[in-house]
């Protein structure tokens, strides 16, 4: 769903703005600094009541202030807000409702953000990898978030009793046997998800303007044998060390170029432009229209791999918001399509039609 008008208060360094959005090319254009980040991290804030930059505590709430809020208007005329206190928490809402989960956000604004901070998908640990799959499969299968929910509450129940001095196998292999149904059945919509979504990505890898590049789901056991199986064979261990070895908690995606792990040995831009196509791909399979958040566009991307990107962008028809330092540099990436621009300053946005 597109976002038709953007009010954020007390967001970093912005005070209070409103913005009117564009459907499609959004551009903000400002130094370092200047707010135009804070933008993105704000819409991003409005579908997922959190920052997509590495923060402390409150650190997204301006100095000085005790909370943040921000509204926003979808295309359909709904209002959507978020709001954070430093004492109270946090209120989300929602055409006049009251959500209780983060997921209810997400459905109803989609977002996909392409930044430097990407790369951690193919650099960082497997939970990078782990939250790319289970939003994916999150947004194209209705029945993932209950089982996913059972399966987390499952998993802390299990290791509880692990950690317990003394602990009884009897009450292990009862919680051992709920948990094994539950990773099957989160495995099974994973494993769909990603077999549709690696059909799609050998489809689409000209974007990053590579060949022979892999992406391989990993379940969280030897897949060859079954878990229970696993869990009975890491029973000593795992009740030594306090925790479950084995199980969905543990999955992974492997990406591999030439049979070899793309973090080994590619330079940082192609790891920028591997991890942007994922995330381009993914966003492709979304049942509902994402919005797509760029942040510093020109950066570390070549003119070629730049064209590829803005091209699948606009193709896709999607609502874009890019930022970037120059604007003819930013302006220029998209052609001769209408496109909004804002500077940004201070904290302060200003809109331009070009």
């Amino acid at each position: 769903m597109r976002l038709s008008r953007l009010l954020v208060q007390n967001m970093r360094n912005i005070d209070l703005c409103s913005v009117e959005l564009g459907p499609t090319i959004n551009l903000f254009v400002g130094e370092n600094g200047s707010g135009k980040t804070s933008v993105l991290e704000s819409v991003h804030f409005l579908s997922s009541a959190r920052s997509f930059r590495p923060a402390k505590g409150h650190t997204f709430i301006k100095q000085d202030a005790d909370g943040c809020l921000v509204k926003g208007i979808l295309e359909s005329g709904q209002e959507m807000a978020v709001s954070m206190n430093k004492t109270r928490g946090r209120k989300m809402a929602a055409g006049g409702n009251v959500l209780k989960r983060t997921s209810e956000l997400a459905h109803l604004l989609p977002v996909v953000v392409l930044g430097p901070q990407t790369i951690n998908l193919l650099t960082g640990g497997p939970e990078y990898r782990r939250r790319f799959l289970n939003w994916g499969v999150f947004h194209v299968e209705p029945a993932f978030r209950r089982v996913w929910e059972l399966g987390k509450r499952c998993l802390y129940q299990r290791n509880k009793l692990l950690k317990k001095p003394g602990v009884s196998f009897k009450d292990l292999a009862s919680w051992s046997t709920e948990f094994v149904r539950l990773s099957e059945i989160i495995h099974g919509y994973r494993a769909s998800y990603i077999r549709s979504f690696s059909r799609s990505f050998r489809e689409r890898v000209g974007i990053t303007g590579m060949t022979g590049v892999e992406v391989k789901y990993e379940p969280g056991w030897n897949a060859e044998r079954p878990l229970r199986d696993e869990l009975e064979a890491a029973r000593a261990l795992d009740v030594k060390r306090g925790f479950t070895s084995k199980g969905f908690h543990r999955a992974d995606l492997a990406v591999r170029l030439s049979n070899r792990e793309v973090s080994e040995f590619c330079s940082r831009g192609e790891l920028k432009r591997l991890a942007w196509a994922l995330l381009l791909v993914q966003g492709e399979k979304l049942k509902s229209e994402v919005v797509y958040l760029v942040d510093d566009l020109t950066s570390e991307l070549d003119s070629d791999s730049r064209e590829r990107i803005c091209n699948y962008l606009v193709n896709s028809g999607s609502q874009v918001l890019a930022t970037g330092v120059d604007g003819k540099d930013l302006s220029a990436c998209w052609g001769g399509i209408e496109k909004t621009m804002f500077h940004v300053e201070h904290g302060l946005i200003k809109r331009n039609s070009i």
